[in-house]
């Protein structure tokens, strides 16, 4: 509206103006020495402007002619850039179709005017190591690090990435380790720590690395449970293998109390123990652990322990609760055998029969019957039971 409103103004100014010079229009003398110039007001006035702008265009075309130079290096150098911008976009998609030597090439063409060298040196690293050269690929990343010292993480990063693509572990573990002086808190170092130690099979160290990945949140709480569960039933089944007593048994008391009573965890660690002999031991542990929670193989493997005369009543305790457990009647079977109880102990591996027929309880019942003098009922338990096996 102001805009309007002032347009209104000029136009009603400009026909006053002449209006006022048809009715006047007045003259401009100018006299130098001898010389004189007379002309009306608005020739004289047209003819200044005409003047200024003559000058002005002169002055406008000696700048143009005095900064050429300067003008035609830009240009070049602009040109330059855009010609090196659409060389690093032809290389990036070269480099995702997969033509790891053209990307390469385009790439590091682009590099002498490109403003972000640093994508280039990293995709052609990439483009490099999908080529099966790891010595270019080492190379661009260290060019990489010095054309942009402040991006040593970033690169450091690829590298490590690159790396572990290649199982290279322990060159890998070196910049992993590095990375981590570098920024502790990092959350894709620590999770790619993770990786590593998984891929190596270092349990031990994945161990100690959880609690920063739990306090950083590298991964879910889901997640999270589910790795360190298999860190340690990991870390010991190696123990085991290796038949390291002491050690496991210092692992199984640095449990975290959520893994304390894991159904996996106590079975692997109950079992051991078994084939040491200590029935004791085992039995304590899983009496503790089933007045807590009731599993199938925790009562299968408290069934083959022997050392108290109140278990069968401890392991009769479930039957209420768990009245269609194999595993349970298979333990009461075992347990009744162990007190001499032939009748029980037949009912029981009959009962456990019923519910799941399993190799373990047929070949409890042919031995059972073997003690009482039945051939013929415990070679028929031996034959089903190896029918399962096929």
């Amino acid at each position: 509206m102001i805009r309007i409103l002032f347009i209104f103004l000029i136009i009603l100014g400009s026909v006053w103006l002449g209006v006022f010079l048809k009715q006047d229009p007045g003259y401009i003398l100018v006299a130098i020495h001898h010389w004189t110039f007379e002309t009306t007001f608005l020739v004289g006035t047209a003819s200044i402007m005409i003047a200024f702008a003559l000058l002005h265009g002169l002055l406008l075309l000696i700048h143009w002619f005095t900064h050429l130079p300067t003008s035609w290096q830009g240009w070049l150098a602009r040109r330059r850039i855009r010609k090196a911008q659409a060389t690093t976009r032809k290389g990036l998609i070269e480099f995702s179709e997969g033509h790891w030597l053209a990307a390469k090439n385009h790439l590091i063409k682009a590099l002498p005017d490109t403003d972000a060298p640093l994508l280039n040196y990293l995709t052609a690293a990439r483009a490099a190591q999908e080529m099966g050269d790891n010595k270019l690929r080492d190379d661009y990343l260290r060019q990489a690090q010095q054309s942009m010292p402040e991006a040593k993480i970033a690169v450091e990063l690829t590298q490590a990435q690159l790396q572990l693509a290649n199982q290279q572990w322990e060159q890998a573990l070196a910049t992993l380790r590095h990375l981590q002086d570098l920024a502790p808190r990092h959350p894709y170092v620590l999770k790619l720590l993770m990786h590593l130690y998984q891929e190596v099979k270092d349990w031990r160290q994945l161990i100690s690395l959880l609690p920063e990945l739990k306090q950083h949140r590298v991964i879910s709480a889901q997640e999270f449970l589910t790795l360190q569960q298999h860190a340690y039933l990991q870390a010991m089944l190696d123990l085991i293998k290796l038949d390291q007593e002491d050690p496991l048994t210092d692992l199984v008391n640095q449990l975290p109390k959520n893994l304390v009573y894991d159904v996996e965890l106590l079975s692997a660690y109950s079992g051991y123990l078994l084939t040491k002999n200590k029935d004791t031991n085992v039995e304590l542990l899983l009496r503790k652990a089933l007045t807590k929670q009731f599993d199938d193989q925790w009562i299968e493997l408290y069934g083959q322990t022997k050392t108290k005369e109140d278990q069968l009543a401890f392991a009769e305790s479930f039957i209420k609760k768990q009245p269609r457990s194999a595993a349970l009647f298979l333990c009461l079977g075992r347990l009744s055998r162990a007190h001499q109880l032939w009748g029980k102990a037949k009912k029981y591996f009959e009962q456990s029969l019923e519910f799941n027929k399993t190799p373990a309880a047929y070949l409890e019942l042919g031995t059972l019957l073997e003690q009482l003098n039945d051939p013929t009922g415990a070679c028929l338990a031996y034959r089903e039971g190896l029918l399962l096996h096929r």
